[in-house]
């Protein structure tokens, strides 16, 4: 009978209910001793179905409270699939459903956030409004989870109401205000409507733990072009990093004036020594930005290929040996009288001694070059550098150039005379593989190079200045 029921419950057949109750007026009473995890009232708001989620309230209300083996009510379930019915006529038995917590922590208002139902949070904003202050367990806000899962409708229907600037900007467990995970996400449309609003304006520097602002979360991603359009905004709208000053007041981005005032200023020695100060400051940190950007490379995916390129090396390096100890030809068998053509020495060094030397040298080049490549890839060498990056494409593009000289006189060695034509194909298609190396190799140098001669230039100005400080209306005896 309890398998009747429930299947009841899956179609949504009331008459179906009343014919079992007539059987069994305790059906119901007995749901808690079957052996399914959920109740008739779970599967129905689950399904969606109004009229019999009434019968059931209306025969037995204590159903509403009822949870399953996860510890989420049946306002869970229509609230995570968007049953705004369901949700009005569960929360007419009783509001204190909205702050059950399952398993993860999440109230039912937390779920139908996440899956950006707006006609549910509709439902629970009219009948408890202090659902919508429920924090999870890590410090986050039904308005974070709008944030992570990009519910912006529902981020509005959430925020509109709502007076207080504490709730409005509050922070997780990790420091992050929802400005800090909209900008970390690129959800350009989240940050202007927060901007707009008036809580957050005054709050847009707050820090996290690591004392990150929102700006410096975003300095810490790959420059997009999004990422550049975020960035540019927050600047406008007078976001600043952690080591700038931050703006006394923050307006919207159509209001902003930039004024430009210039103040006469009398240095004495004390502010010349500060200038000095600064001046090498500023030294120290192109310094190290120019190190680092000359060394440094933004994505990692020479560090995820380091299994791949340890493979091809060593593919490489063991074709190599094999050319190197069986050589094209094979060798004598046996010593010949009165000549140098010993048991066991290559043929075509003897025949072709010129040939065989282009090949010797070739098939070399390449065992030493992967030998590199292997040597560098065991021995922990950093694999995030722009030097790294430049070194393993020199070491690789002359393996694989070297393989290739390698096949062509090979090729040489072992065809017939009648066989030129053939052979001239082969070495075009050499030609073109030499091409994309090159191309390969200046496209790498390209990376850093002309980086190179612009903070150059940019280095040796700003020495200039530090080597010839300028004194602007200073008295000669304050000096």
């Amino acid at each position: 009978m309890e398998r009747r029921l429930y299947e009841a419950s899956v179609r949504g057949n009331v008459a179906a209910l009343k014919a079992l109750m007539e059987e069994d007026e305790l059906i119901l009473n007995r749901v808690s001793l079957t052996c399914f995890h959920e109740t008739p009232l779970h599967v129905a708001a689950l399904c969606g179905h109004v009229d019999f989620t009434r019968a059931l309230l209306s025969r037995k209300p204590k159903l509403a409270t009822e949870l399953d083996s996860l510890g989420r009510s049946p306002l869970h379930f229509a609230s995570a699939q968007g049953h705004a019915q369901i949700v009005r006529e569960l929360l007419l038995v009783s509001t204190d459903v909205c702050q059950i917590r399952d398993q993860d922590g999440r109230t039912p208002l937390h779920l139908a956030a996440m899956n950006g139902r707006v006609d549910v949070i509709r439902e629970f904003i009219r009948a408890r409004p202090e659902s919508t202050r429920e924090p999870l367990d890590q410090g986050e806000t039904v308005l974070h989870l709008c944030v992570k899962c990009n519910r912006f409708d529902t981020l509005k229907l959430l925020v509109e109401p709502v007076k207080e600037k504490d709730f409005l900007n509050s922070k997780d467990d990790n420091g992050n205000t929802i400005w800090h995970l909209a900008v970390s996400l690129k959800q350009m449309e989240t940050i202007k409507y927060l901007f707009l609003v008036g809580g957050f304006i005054e709050h847009a520097n707050n820090k996290n733990e690591n004392g990150f602002t929102a700006l410096d979360v975003l300095e810490h991603y790959p420059r997009d072009l999004k990422t550049m359009e975020i960035r540019e905004f927050l600047l406008q709208a007078g976001v600043r990093r952690r080591a700038q000053g931050l703006r006394t007041s923050l307006q919207p981005q159509s209001q902003i004036n930039v004024l430009t005032t210039t103040i006469p200023i009398i240095e004495t020695r004390s502010r010349l020594l500060d200038r000095s100060e600064t001046c090498n400051s500023k030294a120290r940190q192109l310094l190290k930005e120019f190190g680092d950007r000359f060394f440094k490379i933004e994505n990692e995916w020479l560090a995820d290929a380091r299994g791949n390129l340890l493979m091809a090396a060593t593919l490489t390096a063991t074709v190599a040996f094999g050319a190197g100890i069986n050589p094209p030809g094979s060798v004598w068998q046996d010593n010949l009288n009165n000549s140098d053509a010993n048991s066991g020495t290559s043929v075509f060094a003897r025949t072709q001694a010129k040939s065989y030397a282009y090949f010797l040298s070739c098939n070399t080049v390449t065992f030493m070059a992967s030998l590199i490549i292997i040597l560098l890839m065991i021995s922990g060498f950093p694999l995030k550098h722009r030097f790294s990056l430049w070194l393993l494409t020199m070491a690789m593009c002359t393996a694989l150039a070297g393989m290739a000289f390698t096949y062509i006189i090979s090729l040489i060695l072992l065809t017939p005379d009648r066989y030129d034509a053939s052979i001239k194909i082969v070495s075009i298609s050499l030609c073109i593989w030499l091409a994309v190396c090159g191309i390969v190799l200046l496209l790498q140098a390209g990376r850093f190079l002309p980086w190179m001669m612009k903070k150059s230039i940019k280095f040796r100005q700003l020495v200039g200045k530090m080597s010839q400080p300028k004194y602007t209306n200073e008295n000669p005896d304050d000096v």
